[in-house]
């Protein structure tokens, strides 16, 4: 018998991000084409920022039809993450826009009134298998909605004209222009910052 799947957009606790946290540092590695030898210092992050303020995270979880989406199930695999928090100045995120921010000659009052009373998306994948289908806008719009802050903040690498399914997915939902061209220590790809207004 052949079992139609469905995929649900649900939120998680920190326990349960905890428990699925190598399946989606697995996921992370893989949309980001980073090497796997980058999962134990993945782990380590993603699980220090369960305790940041205003922690949210959601998945896309595969389930079949007949059953709903649990977290907790082993068998209902993840499809996507997404996860923000507070955005604070002792992140170093903040510090690294900061930075940026300064260097591209904004004053401190301009930097401030950017980096006031934002969420700071994490993290957003969707296993490569599975893009273009939705999921990430799935994601992505059920989970600004259960932020609290004024504006929602991400870093994305740049590519030539825009031209891949994140950056349609931003700027299709309103994401502008905060950075762009950013570097990051110890990553040589170029990033963008953007923000949307909530």
């Amino acid at each position: 018998m052949y079992v139609m799947s469905l995929v649900s957009i649900v939120a998680v606790t920190p326990a349960q991000f905890r428990r699925r946290i190598d399946e989606l540092i697995d996921i992370h590695l893989s949309a980001m084409d980073y090497p796997a030898s980058y999962k134990d210092q993945r782990r380590t992050l993603w699980l220090s920022n369960i305790h940041h303020p205003d922690f949210r995270c959601h998945l896309a979880l595969v389930h079949p039809d007949d059953a709903r989406p649990d977290p907790s199930d082993p068998q209902q695999p993840c499809a996507g993450v997404c996860f923000s928090f507070r955005g604070s100045s002792d992140t170093w995120w903040n510090q690294q826009v900061t930075r940026g921010l300064h260097e591209a000659g904004h004053s401190r009052r301009q930097i401030e009134s950017v980096l006031k009373d934002y969420a700071e998306l994490s993290e957003i994948h969707v296993n490569p298998r599975v893009q273009q289908l939705g999921i990430g806008r799935g994601l992505l719009t059920v989970h600004m909605k259960s932020i609290s802050q004024q504006h929602v903040m991400l870093s994305t690498p740049e590519v030539p004209g825009e031209a891949n399914g994140a950056w349609r997915l931003y700027r299709s939902l309103g994401f502008q222009d905060v950075l762009r061209n950013f570097y990051f220590p110890a990553d040589a790809r170029p990033f963008a910052i953007l923000s949307k207004a909530l």
